[in-house]
């Protein structure tokens, strides 16, 4: 499949929870908005699924998956530990 606007595709609810547990399984996690700020093979942009959903957010919560809390997130144990010093 090709990147980019598919000609007579649409991105339903129901597509889109699929594109996102198909990246679950491939990385063992939910993807980041960053990684899919573009459409890519098996997915939708950043902006069509918060379009479809009304946030990206609520499409990883339909998805079946904890959404993750707004904002930079620490990268590992240490570098929380170093930022409450």
């Amino acid at each position: 499949m090709r990147t980019g606007p598919r000609t007579g595709f649409r991105w339903t609810p129901d597509t889109i929870e699929y594109a996102i547990t198909l990246w679950y399984r491939k990385h063992s996690r939910p993807p980041f908005t960053h990684e899919w700020d573009q459409a890519g093979e098996n997915h939708p942009s950043r902006q069509t699924v918060s379009r479809v959903f009304g946030s990206w957010n609520a499409a990883i919560h339909a998805a079946g998956f904890q959404p993750r809390p707004r904002g930079r997130q620490p990268r590992s144990i240490g570098e929380s530990a170093f930022q409450d010093a």
